[in-house]
């Protein structure tokens, strides 16, 4: 598990240290690094996957993320010339055993791809025991894949790394292929008297959460490199209304597809970085949404979630109240940027109750704030 980033020169940080836990919620004002923080460890995936990281140098533009030249994630203020990542985490084999990767680069670069100042200290046997560079690691944007008929394969992605595609685009290919599969982590089975603990019946177990009476399945289109994706309605009794194509559904269901495929096919041990679960979804549904990263959390999958969502929020702090989770599993941050624009981080704690130790100025206080000014 990872239990640390640390940056220095990067993007909107100029130092700054983050604790991570088993879920990590990070919130806060737009274009002030909550971003930065799941962008910063995809940008490290890729150059892991594509060969880059073990020989000294970060590649900038790739699979999961695209972040333009040196100068962009340059942090602009600085007073030298090297930007680091610095990643904490545990060797799953030993607990004990902390493994500390630091990646140091030349700034001043034009280039997408920056070299190391000092490289030659990779060890790679050892970074594959960090969940962010195993199979398994997922890395979910929040421009994810919105309603089409079809949808891409990709049997590399699903078989040999089981990834879903940082747009969530494999994921109706997941399906095909694990559907009839048991969930990993068998305490996220949701209504054992309708749905079975299989990977596509669970995943229609928790869409009801989104929309009452629907199904998803997934359809090979023979001769192609295509998945057709269909929704079908209970109306009344056993009957169904459908399929109907995603197109013909709205935004909702197919956005949140690949969220709680990822959720609900994850391995303890693995990493799943989600930028906005919430996006499209009713708050009924934002809030069953943060109840299952909870859930998920404490079945030893590590989430890292950024999130502008008060019920996200408030879904994790129900979990924590019912002891779905943890209070020393669960942090949250809260990004913004002070008087000199300089980005500041505060760090509510929560306790078993639920209740947070503190509400920043702007930490989800709109609704109070709004309220205030109605009754005025």
């Amino acid at each position: 598990m990872l239990d640390s980033i640390i940056f220095h020169n990067f993007k909107t940080f100029s130092d700054q240290s983050i604790p991570l836990r088993s879920l990590t919620l990070l919130t806060g004002v737009n274009g002030t690094g909550k971003s930065s923080v799941l962008q910063a460890l995809a940008m490290l995936r890729q150059s892991f996957d594509a060969g880059f990281l073990i020989g000294g140098a970060w590649l900038l533009n790739g699979e999961l993320i695209e972040l333009g030249t040196g100068r962009d994630v340059a942090f602009e203020d600085s007073a030298d010339d090297l930007i680091s990542i610095t990643v904490g985490g545990f060797d799953r084999s030993n607990a004990a055993n902390k493994i500390i990767e630091i990646s140091v680069v030349d700034r001043k670069s034009n280039d997408d791809v920056l070299w190391e100042t000092t490289p030659g200290r990779r060890e790679p046997g050892r970074w594959s025991q960090l969940a962010a560079f195993d199979v398994g690691f997922q890395y979910l944007r929040a421009d994810r894949i919105t309603p089409a008929v079809t949808f891409p394969k990709s049997q590399h992605a699903i078989q040999t790394r089981r990834f879903l595609g940082s747009r969530g685009e494999f994921s109706p290919h997941y399906l095909l292929e694990y559907g009839e599969d048991d969930i990993p982590c068998r305490t996220l089975i949701r209504n054992e008297e309708e749905f079975s603990g299989r990977l596509l019946s669970q995943v229609n177990a928790w869409l009801q959460e989104l929309s009452p009476g629907v199904r998803v399945d997934v359809e090979n289109v023979p001769m192609t490199d295509l998945v057709r994706l269909e929704f079908a309605f209970r109306t009344r009794g056993p009957a169904y209304g459908g399929p109907f194509r995603p197109t013909n559904v709205g935004f909702g269901l197919t956005h949140a597809l690949p969220v709680l495929v990822g959720c609900l096919g994850a391995r303890p041990g693995n990493l799943l970085l989600i930028e906005n679960p919430e996006a499209q979804l009713h708050p009924q549904g934002q809030i069953a949404i943060g109840g299952l990263l909870a859930k998920l959390s404490a079945a030893g999958v590590q989430v890292i979630v950024e999130t502008h969502s008060d019920h996200i929020l408030n879904g994790i702090r129900l979990a924590v109240r019912n002891g779905d989770l943890s209070a020393d599993q669960a942090a949250f941050h809260f990004f913004s940027r002070n008087d000199s624009a300089k980005v500041t981080l505060q760090s509510p704690k929560i306790d078993e109750n639920g209740l947070l130790s503190e509400w920043p100025s702007g930490f989800f206080t709109q609704w109070d704030d709004a309220l205030v000014e109605l009754l005025r």
